[in-house]
């Protein structure tokens, strides 16, 4: 008996949650991507990034680094010759879509690198390499883990490296606008 009015007291005080009759349905397979290698590396960002056309995807590969550009309106399976954009020579971490235009791609990685990427309309028809990319953004000395387009600025774009600094990049020139260091961690 002592057991039961444990138990009843018990009850009183915890809540239950609104949430127990909420059930999710999983997508049909004809409106989802499959076949996808996302990359395994281990940073803070999100691996998936997406514009008004395309979803990008940071790529799980050897040798390099890579990410996959998807036409949002054609899903299904990829082939496993899919065209990706790799041009970095190490692991992709993160990628970023322009607020301004859904075709320009911005990327960065272990390789110290940011990238920037026309893709066409339609998606990549080849896979594209460093000769390939719109703009090349070389500073940071160590590996780049972020990249940010300015949500109101056009063609104005911030990485941030683990060599402790944050620069701000004017996309047309190539160049860096603003370089903020001395951070300590």
């Amino acid at each position: 008996a002592s057991h039961y009015t444990e138990f009843i007291t018990m009850a009183r005080f915890v809540r239950s949650s609104k949430y127990r009759h909420v059930f999710g349905t999983g997508s049909k397979s004809e409106f989802t991507f499959d076949n996808l290698r996302v990359s395994k590396s281990a940073w803070d960002t999100n691996k998936v990034a997406a514009s008004t056309k395309f979803i990008g995807v940071c790529w799980e590969a050897g040798g390099g680094g890579q990410f996959a550009v998807l036409d949002r309106t054609k899903p299904g399976k990829l082939p496993a010759n899919y065209p990706l954009v790799a041009g970095h020579k190490a692991a992709v971490l993160d990628i970023d879509f322009s607020p301004f235009n859904a075709n320009v791609v911005a990327s960065c990685g272990e390789d110290g690198y940011g990238y920037v990427w026309s893709i066409p309309d339609g998606g990549l028809e080849k896979t594209a390499s460093s000769e390939d990319a719109a703009q090349t953004l070389k500073g940071h000395r160590r590996k780049v883990g972020t990249v940010n387009w300015h949500p109101s600025a056009e063609n104005i774009l911030a990485t941030s490296s683990t060599d402790f600094t944050v620069k701000v990049w004017d996309v047309r020139k190539g160049a860096v606008v603003s370089d903020i260091g001395e951070h300590t961690d």
